[in-house]
């Protein structure tokens, strides 16, 4: 491999990714292993990992293993913490994949509302606190946080005319919070933990293909540059770019994967 694209590659890199259950999880994860890093997952639904897992493995795709986290409490991460320091040592990539753990629908009560916000971003919050205290004293380390288009433009009415599924999922009473937070909450963390050679940034991906139904998949492609939706390789790709050295400069920056949908 010569000396450029070895900057790409995740070779001896550890890397632990949360809430990977989730819609673009699976390809991250597999990402992450075919460009030769060590894969950990975490998050509450080990059930869930462990088919994931299964999955993966039965395709010659490695998970090195499975983490319970039950992200939103203080204890629980600084055990998260305390595990990875003691069954992984150095951990290079963290990857939080917990914004797409959302409630669909406008109507919720108080106590719904605050539990969901306590597992994505107070959630987020604890576990970049304790992660990044890892990497800093590492002295360095790639935090990237994944969310989607709704972090940068607002959902269109329009795109839902034929899926009211899609529509109460995306125009749910968080889930513009919960998306677009992550983009200044990326610049923050950056900006924190820079000088301790850390990065943090956020992915904001399209919906992907096999996903949605025709009738949302025809409106977003219509408004799109590229004509398609994100697809397994899509999100492979600027994960492992960011993940890895070849982006050694690169902090605080959201990163939209979207075809051009937010370009304009």
């Amino acid at each position: 491999m010569n000396k450029m694209l070895n900057r790409f590659s995740l070779t001896g890199k550890n890397a632990l990714v949360s809430s990977p259950e989730y819609i673009y999880g699976e390809e991250i994860v597999a990402g992450l292993i075919e460009a030769g890093a060590k894969v950990w997952v975490c998050g509450e639904n080990t059930e869930a990992l462990r088919d994931l897992s299964d999955k993966l493995n039965s395709a010659g795709i490695k998970v090195q293993g499975i983490i319970e986290y039950n992200q939103g409490k203080e204890a629980d991460a600084v055990l998260l913490a305390q595990k990875l320091r003691n069954e992984i040592g150095v951990l290079d990539i963290f990857i939080d994949n917990g914004s797409n753990c959302l409630m669909k629908g406008w109507v919720h009560t108080f106590e719904e509302i605050n539990e969901n916000l306590q597992r994505t971003q107070l959630g987020l919050m604890l576990t970049v606190k304790h992660i990044g205290m890892i990497m800093t004293d590492q002295g360095f380390g790639s935090v990237i946080l994944i969310s989607d288009y709704a972090a940068l433009v607002g959902c269109d009415v329009h795109n839902y005319e034929n899926d009211p599924e899609k529509f109460d999922e995306d125009f749910s009473l968080i889930y513009g919070f919960v998306k677009g937070s992550y983009v200044n909450y990326t610049r923050q963390a950056a900006g924190f933990l820079g000088e301790n050679n850390v990065r943090c940034n956020c992915i904001a991906f399209a919906p992907m293909e096999n996903k949605v139904n025709e009738g949302f998949s025809d409106a977003f492609i219509k408004h799109s540059h590229l004509k398609r939706l994100t697809n397994k390789e899509d999100v492979k790709a600027p994960v492992v770019f960011l993940a890895s050295d070849a982006s050694s400069y690169i902090t605080g920056v959201t990163l939209p994967v979207d075809g051009g949908y937010t370009a304009k």
